[in-house]
């Protein structure tokens, strides 16, 4: 599948589809069973031309899973909220993203956890798509503040109001998978700026971000390209430092 704002956008990396199958895909790379592993780094994989499969069985971090929209996490109540608050002493040591178990339980409250209906999430690069037997649920783009800039700027350019664009408190799958999975669901859902999670940081470069949207918000943002600001001057200024880089 063809998208013009990879060209508009002057994208380092492929925007990665999220598809959902009770079918796994030949040749993709996944996670072993029985060992700890993060989605980041598959979800890079999959920017960079390689396609990502999780399950249940091999997604090894209990947040992974509840962030790809496998469920509840397991240990919730008594674990999870104290993981991401101020730890059990003699058991685990707390993250310090929330000031105690009382306001990480009600994050926990607070996500729209959800048990899809399929065996396999599947990260696979946009151009790889084969639209005439495949329709993603979202698209996530991996990009530097300028692109993430540009495409605040265009999920607005057609829609009322100003906040068609969210930054959720979550942790770096729920950005990209969970949340934005739930905004689909909406009539009017919003675009989902994500991997702002400290813990994931450290796995992407820095000037980084993802930026999830529903596979027909895309096609809306495809769609709005012509006669926007992508088009323009001041565009084509930004655009220019960005492929010196």
């Amino acid at each position: 599948m063809e998208s013009r704002l990879v060209k508009e956008l002057s994208l380092r990396y492929e925007p990665v589809a999220v598809l959902l199958s009770n079918e796994k895909p030949e040749g993709a790379l996944q996670s072993k069973e029985g060992k700890w592993s993060c989605i980041i780094p598959l979800l890079i994989a999959a920017a960079k031309g390689k396609t990502s499969v999780f399950e249940r069985k091999t997604t090894g971090c209990l947040g992974g899973k509840a962030g790809l929209g496998f469920g509840q996490f397991p240990n919730y109540p008594d674990g999870i909220e104290y993981f991401l608050s101020v730890g059990k002493s003699g058991l685990f040591e707390g993250e310090g993203y929330l000031k105690d178990p009382e306001l990480g339980g009600n994050f926990v409250e607070c996500l729209p956890i959800t048990d899809i209906p399929y065996q396999y999430v599947i990260f696979k690069p946009l151009s790889q798509v084969e639209v005439t037997t495949e329709v993603p649920e979202l698209i996530i783009f991996y990009v530097n503040t300028d692109q993430l800039s540009a495409l605040t700027v265009l999920a607005n350019y057609y829609r009322p109001g100003i906040e068609n664009v969210m930054i959720p408190f979550s942790s770096g799958c729920q950005s990209v998978f969970l949340v934005p999975y739930a905004e689909a669901q909406k009539e009017n859902p919003r675009a989902v700026v994500g991997l702002t999670d400290i813990t994931v940081r450290p796995m992407v470069e820095a000037d980084m971000l993802s930026f999830s949207v529903p596979y027909k918000m895309f096609l809306d943002l495809e769609e709005n390209i012509e006669g926007s600001f992508l088009e323009k001057h001041l565009w084509h200024r930004v655009a220019a430092r960005i492929e010196k880089k």
